[in-house]
């Protein structure tokens, strides 16, 4: 699954992007599926000395321990991603994407922080889950041959993910792609802010004046969404100072993966506490989180 040849040879970027897809995601039918679960759960899990030491390596560029890592711990994906099952996409997407928020946790991962790496991410993976759900509730109508750019932007985006193991640039994009560095910017757009893009459009000679007519001016720019990241990243470092329930609690109750606030009465089902145990907690929980926020303004 997260398998890639990085010197194979490159010929046909659609006949690549699908082999490779092929390799992303686990399975596309329930008996793979099944095969699956059942080789993951044969993989041993890691002790926090091996954490540890594999966090040491990776930061050091040794890529085997960094595969090590991330293979160890595809089970906690399934695990998240069998959670938000029933929201519109097939529990195979949602484990692809949870694996990208895997990969970008093991980059990130600092155990001098005290924290096991799976409470760690949990967060990144989450994240992951939850814009994998946001974007496919959205509508997208646009001309065909437009929707097959962004679709082709989609899979060559994914397929980068994972063979660098980051984000790729605009440029590396472009060059994957076969086109240019402006077109690619212009598709990025639709595939942020399809909702804005439902009104009719003419039909239009050159495909690129077509994309800079559809643009969406309100897409989130990629500054943007570095300063995004950004506050992520920050939030995830404040959720640290608390203990694994109390940084579960206060996740349930603002909706911080899922976009969907909880009750007390429904976190304390979840916990099997009362709602007023919930609120100690949560109490509890919220004078930490302050308390590290002035720590770390200071």
């Amino acid at each position: 699954m997260d398998k890639y040849t990085e010197n194979e040879e490159e010929t046909d970027i659609d006949c690549d992007v699908e082999a490779l897809e092929s390799e992303i995601e686990p399975v596309s039918h329930a008996d793979a599926l099944d095969l699956y679960l059942k080789e993951i759960g044969n993989i041993a899990l890691l002790t926090a000395e091996q954490e540890i030491e594999l966090a040491d390596r990776i930061a050091k560029g040794d890529l085997e321990a960094r595969k090590i890592m991330i293979v160890s711990n595809l089970r906690l994906v399934v695990n998240l991603a069998k959670r938000y099952a029933g929201r519109g996409v097939e529990l195979t997407d949602l484990i692809a994407e949870g694996n990208l928020g895997l990969m970008k946790a093991v980059d990130k991962f600092n155990p001098s922080k005290g924290n096991r790496f799976s409470t760690y991410a949990s967060c990144w993976i989450r994240q992951a889950i939850s814009r994998c759900i946001a974007d496919q509730g959205r509508t997208i109508r646009l001309p065909v041959h437009v929707t097959d750019q962004v679709n082709k932007w989609l899979r060559v985006s994914r397929v980068l993910t994972q063979r660098l193991g980051r984000r790729p640039t605009i440029s590396e994009i472009a060059n994957e792609m076969g086109i240019s560095e402006e077109k690619v910017k212009s598709i990025a757009k639709l595939a942020q802010k399809p909702t804005s893009l439902e009104s009719p459009v003419n039909d239009a000679d050159d495909e690129g004046d077509l994309l800079d007519l559809l643009a969406d001016i309100n897409a989130v720019s990629p500054e943007e969404q570095i300063d995004q990241d950004m506050q992520w990243e920050e939030l995830e470092k404040l959720l640290t100072c608390l203990k694994d329930r109390e940084r579960d609690i206060i996740s349930m109750r603002f909706g911080l993966y899922d976009d969907i606030p909880h009750t007390l009465e429904e976190i304390g089902i979840k916990f099997g506490l009362t709602r007023e145990r919930v609120r100690q907690i949560e109490s509890e929980a919220m004078i930490k989180l302050r308390r590290a926020m002035k720590r770390d303004s200071g």
